[in-house]
């Protein structure tokens, strides 16, 4: 049985889909381990996937400040060594990093071990985490067009995001009835990612009344500390019009097949799962990310027909954009197509079979498998 030490803790669009690739290795008689950070997001989508072992490691974001530069490094050395043990009692064959503040003592540690190490980057912008970490890995997986500097460009494999099992397109209508709306009204979906996004969320409490106006229902994904909640408003017809809030949902496949419209933050975890769920999209990048990376997300995917970008700036002008766009159907039907035309490829399935081949090339799967032999 070969086995794989996967870092991918610290937000969503990390840990999906490190959980994505172990549902398809653990398919192939894989054991996997995936490290977590202790922030609340981790905790609680990891509770559905009791199938995995996991470990939560403590750890800081890159800073210039010099006083957070200190607590980066030393919080880095501190993730190496436990990584180094965890190498150590739990004899991986490989090491993957998903990016973030966990990846890189996870891939140091691996690399000192002697383990082939990858890095996955599904952003349009590669990461600190992934340009440095280049420079050593076995296998590095972009998005088709990023580009970055390294030692051997043959290591380079383009591919998409892995997505999780139970994220694929169901019916609208049933969708928006499992949600509690009324499958015969439009649903406009809000959603900031794992942390939540305090201007999406401000900004529809604004527009409630507005959007009700149009018999537009809201389901709201708050994130952060806000509290889960329903308000009623009534149509120019006399008819509820819903809106629901939710802090966190367990079921993003139902929340993103019910929507008519998505109005996100611009996250690759969030674009793949839009695009499996085949729901088109307002994308609002955050403006502080790093090196820009939700725009360039954003722009790539109006670029490919699957929905529009606009700047956090010009919020004042969404609510016009929602109703123009929501009611067009020849324009959603358009952008359905192209989240179809973008959603064909099997990434875990690649990854894993790659994977594989890497672990046979550097014959740690093999001294393995002749170790087990011998002791049974």
């Amino acid at each position: 049985m070969k086995r794989a030490l996967i870092a991918c803790g610290g937000t969503g669009g990390h840990l999906s889909p490190g959980i994505a690739l172990a549902e398809e290795l653990v398919s192939r008689n894989w054991e996997c381990t995936l490290l977590i950070s202790n922030k609340q997001v981790d905790s609680r989508l990891v509770k559905k996937y009791e199938q995995f072992a996991y470990e939560a490691v403590d750890g800081r974001a890159f800073s210039l400040r010099p006083d957070r530069l200190l607590l980066f490094i030393v919080s880095l050395i501190k993730g190496t060594i436990r990584c180094s043990r965890m190498i150590h009692d739990r004899r991986p064959d490989v090491v993957i990093g998903f990016g973030g503040f966990l990846s890189m003592p996870a891939m140091l540690a691996g690399f000192f071990a002697g383990l082939p190490t990858v890095v996955h980057e599904a952003n349009r912008v590669a990461g600190r985490v992934t340009r440095i970490v280049s420079w050593f890995a076995r296998r590095i997986y972009l998005p088709k067009g990023v580009s970055i500097r390294t030692k051997r460009r043959s290591r380079i494999r383009y591919i998409g995001m892995p997505v999780r099992n139970e994220i694929k397109s169901i019916s609208k209508s049933s969708a928006k009835e499992t949600l509690g709306l009324n499958p015969a009204q439009k649903v406009l979906v809000i959603m900031g990612g794992s942390q939540g996004a305090e201007a999406l969320n401000k900004w529809v409490k604004a527009s409630l009344p507005s959007l009700a106006q149009k018999e537009v229902q809201v389901y709201c994904l708050t994130g952060g500390s806000e509290t889960d909640g329903s308000m009623t408003f009534k149509s120019p017809k006399g008819e509820e019009v819903r809106s629901i809030f939710r802090r966190f949902s367990h079921d993003m496949a139902t929340v993103l097949c019910a929507a008519d419209l998505v109005v996100s933050r611009s996250g690759a975890g969030s674009i793949a799962e839009m695009m499996r769920c085949r729901a088109p999209g307002i994308m609002i990048p955050y403006p502080f990310s790093a090196d820009d990376h939700q725009v360039a997300n954003a722009k790539n995917f109006e670029m490919l027909g699957c929905g529009l970008q606009m700047s956090q700036d010009y919020l004042g002008d969404l609510l016009e954009e929602v109703r123009e766009v929501i009611y067009n159907e020849w324009l959603l039907q358009k952008f359905r197509r192209n989240l179809e035309m973008a959603d064909r490829a099997d990434v875990q399935g690649f990854m894993a079979a790659d994977l594989e081949r890497i672990v046979s090339d550097s014959g740690f799967g093999k001294v393995r498998g002749n170790r087990q032999a011998l002791q049974s």
